[in-house]
């Protein structure tokens, strides 16, 4: 009896370690708002037409396996069905995220907007429904929207800009999901701000020149920011009228550890090199 249970403890222990030696961590990407098409649930980050990449090298500050998750870049990125974003997000974590490996991802733009959407309507934690997700990067996220698109409904009257562009008015992206509902995972922000002229006399407070703050950092409420922190209170207003406003971040959002409080100074389309904090 003894000698079996021994063995038993033996082939048990065994057992243990070569699922840990199996176990990996693979580094899920997902693209934010393009002209192209990236329609794909694998390993290549290439549009549908072979002539050209989202990431590009960027993705290589990232070592070990990847999986991109590419769709119809101009389209809106809490939809499904072919070449959408929330199918092939599903279909990535579902096939990927669900065995022994964890998965980590890193968005940009908009795609954390369709990462953030997934994770708010996942019904429970994302443990509680088989998921092992270690955390999100999130790349100058649009989660919050943007008011370059605010102005290019106003001016056009609602009539220009495809569907991708209408997802991204602040009220909008703002009231379409539970902000504070990330399904137990936490989402790292990476802002920018090195803007440029013309949009950032558009966009309040620091920018990348296509994001805000308070979408970058994932604040809970519109405002002109130049720091990304969990709270922060600063007088607005001309004096004597000025007055002590307060903002926070949403809860399950955080800056990224590697990342000062003033952000970094990049902008919007150098900001996916930043996948490896």
């Amino acid at each position: 009896m003894l000698k079996s249970k021994i063995k038993l403890l033996v082939v048990s222990a065994a057992l243990v370690a070569s699922a840990s030696l199996s176990a990996g961590t693979i580094t899920v990407f997902v693209h934010g708002k393009s002209g192209s098409n990236y329609n794909s649930t694998g390993t290549t980050d290439i549009s549908t037409d072979g002539k050209s990449s989202y990431w590009g090298a960027n993705a290589n500050t990232v070592s070990g396996t990847k999986y991109f998750v590419g769709y119809d870049g101009t389209s809106d990125p809490r939809t499904y069905g072919a070449a959408r974003a929330q199918t092939n997000l599903t279909t990535v974590l579902v096939n990927q995220c669900k065995g022994v490996d964890t998965c980590k991802i890193v968005c940009h733009s908009a795609g954390c907007y369709a990462t953030e959407y997934f994770l708010s309507n996942l019904g429970g934690t994302a443990s509680s429904k088989g998921f092992k997700i270690s955390g999100v990067t999130a790349l100058a996220a649009a989660s919050g929207g943007s008011e370059l698109a605010n102005s290019l409904n106003a001016i056009t009257f609602g009539y220009s800009g495809n569907a991708m562009d209408k997802a991204l008015i602040v009220t909008t992206a703002r009231s379409s999901f539970s902000h504070n509902n990330t399904a137990g995972v936490t989402v790292a922000h990476v802002p920018g701000y090195k803007g440029m002229a013309g949009a950032s006399a558009i966009l309040p407070g620091e920018d990348d020149y296509a994001v805000a703050y308070h979408s970058s950092c994932g604040y809970s409420t519109v405002g002109g920011l130049s720091k990304c922190q969990s709270t922060i209170t600063q007088s607005e207003g001309v004096w004597p009228f000025n007055s002590n406003v307060s903002y926070a971040q949403f809860t399950g959002h955080t800056r990224a550890p590697s990342v000062p409080v003033e952000g970094l100074y990049k902008n919007h389309g150098e900001l996916p090199a930043d996948g490896w904090r």
